[in-house]
This record gives C-alpha cells, structure tokens and sequence, in this order.
C-alpha cells in the first residue's frame, strides 16, 4: 500500500514537473513584446491607426491562446505561493532553501524575451530615420533620469548587501537593505509619474503624439514604470516579513528571487536611459 502511495506521489511530481516546464510564456513574451509596442506606437504617432488596431487583435488573440492553454494551472500555482508565504522562517516546510528556482527562472526569461521584442521592434522602426533622434525632437534633460539612474544603482546595492546578509544570519542588514530599496523604488515611481512625465505633458514639450520619439517614450518608460511598481510592491513583502523575523541561512528564496527581479529591472533602466536620453548606439 505504501508502495502505490509512492509511486502515485512520484508520477504526481513528474506531471507537475511538466506542466512547469512549458515553453509557451516565453513564446508570448518574445511575440507580445514586438506585437504589443508596433500596435501602440503606430497608433501614438498617428503613423496607422487601422494596422495598430490590427497589431492589438493579434496581441489579444494571442493572450487568449496562452489562457486557454495555462489557466488550468493557476489553482496549483496560487495554493503553492500561499503555502510558500505561510510556512514563514521554519525549517523544513515549502521552499526554504534559497536561490532562484525553475520558476522564477522561467518568469524572468518571460520578461527579457518580453522587452527583448519591444527593443527589437522599436530599433527595426528607428532604422527607417536616418538621424536619431529626430531633428524635430526636443533635447531632453538629463539631470532627473540621472538622478533616478543613481536611485536603481544604490537600491541595487542595497539589495545585494541583504542577500549577502541573510546568508550570513544578519537580520538586521537584510531589513537595512530592502526597506532602503523599496524607499528608493518608491522615489523612482514618484518621481517618473510625478514629476516628469506631468511636466513633459502639462509643458507640451513631449507628447505621445509627437511621432515615434514620442510614442516611443511614453510607452517604454511607462511599460518600465509598471515593472518598477512591481518590483516596490514585491520588495515590501520582503520588507514585512523580513521584520517578522521569516528569513533565515536556509529559508530565503523569495528573497532572492525579488531581489534578483529589481536587478532586472535595474538593467532594463539603464538600456532605455541610453536610447532614450542619450541617442545610444546610433549604429542601429
């Protein structure tokens, strides 16, 4: 009897097993990305309001056929991050090992095969200028994008000095480090939706409209901005439970796996900080 009890729990394992192991997220990802940003910025500059329109039905069609292929897993998915947040700091229970599992793993190339397609597309557009930035767009200042490049760089490091402290048993340093992050995460947001984009849009001085330099910004840094929302609200979580004393040597996954996110997040900032600001690698 307890042999079959075995053997069911392992043919469960391996039916798990494949059902994470799915190539599907990181297809969407690689075709939302271009999809998604070609129908917004032909629609934004004004370029074709009927081949953007067009651009979003694919992009529909193909977040339908992700759903109806993945949805059946949510459930399992929702109950083992429940578990995963409800087993706290003791040792033993769900994921108290640390590092960045299969999972979390597969989410972050979902991400990077995400803004690897709306880079590409935004360079293939791009190419068709022969100067860029366009003569006709205005020269924007660079002091508050750096101040907020200077903002992702020490919440980084910050996020390093937790990680580095949790493997050593200093709580005290994990707390330090996250909820300095999350302070300067939040900072980043405030000042970006705030700040610049209000007084870009209040002034005239950049709209959505305004071609594909434009469109291009306003969408890129907003996709960003709710990727850096995201990272603050995961960053909290940490935070909290990092003073509720639930991470430890042996139990620090989700730490890892939120901190590793910000770096990501950090990286993307500093590619669009090069294209948007900067001009970057004209050569594209």
């Amino acid at each position: 009897m307890a042999a079959n009890t075995e053997v069911e729990a392992s043919e469960e394992d391996i039916q798990d097993a494949s059902e994470i192991d799915s190539y599907w997220p990181a297809i969407i990802g690689l075709s939302a990305g271009g999809i998604a940003v070609t129908g917004a910025l032909m629609i934004l500059s004004g370029f074709s309001i009927l081949f953007g329109a067009a651009m979003g039905i694919l992009f529909l069609i193909l977040i339908l056929a992700f759903v109806r292929d993945e949805i059946h897993k949510w459930p399992k998915v929702t109950a083992n991050s429940l578990k995963t947040l409800r087993s706290g700091g003791v040792t033993g229970d769900f994921h108290e090992i640390g590092g960045v599992g299969f999972p979390v793993a597969l989410f972050l190339l979902t991400e990077v095969m995400l803004f690897a397609g709306a880079f590409g597309m935004f360079f293939y557009l791009r190419s068709g200028y022969a100067v860029w930035p366009p003569p006709e767009a205005p020269q924007l200042n660079i002091f508050i994008p750096s101040i907020q490049t200077a903002f992702l760089i020490t919440s980084s490091v910050l996020i390093e000095y937790a990680t580095s402290s949790v493997k050593r048993g200093n709580q005290n340093g994990v707390k330090i480090g996250f909820l300095g992050a999350v302070l300067l995460g939040a900072l980043f947001f405030a000042v970006q939706f705030g700040f610049e984009w209000p007084n870009l849009l209040l002034t005239g001085e950049l709209l959505p409209s305004d071609g594909l330099f434009g469109a291009s910004f306003f969408l890129l840094t907003g996709f960003h901005g709710v990727h850096v929302l995201a990272g603050v609200i995961a960053n909290g979580i940490v935070t909290v439970r990092a003073f509720m004393g639930q991470f430890s040597e042996k139990n620090h996954g989700f730490l890892e796996s939120a901190g590793t996110y910000w770096h990501f997040v950090h990286i993307v900032w500093l590619f669009l900080f090069a294209f948007l600001w900067q001009g970057g690698l004209g050569f594209f």
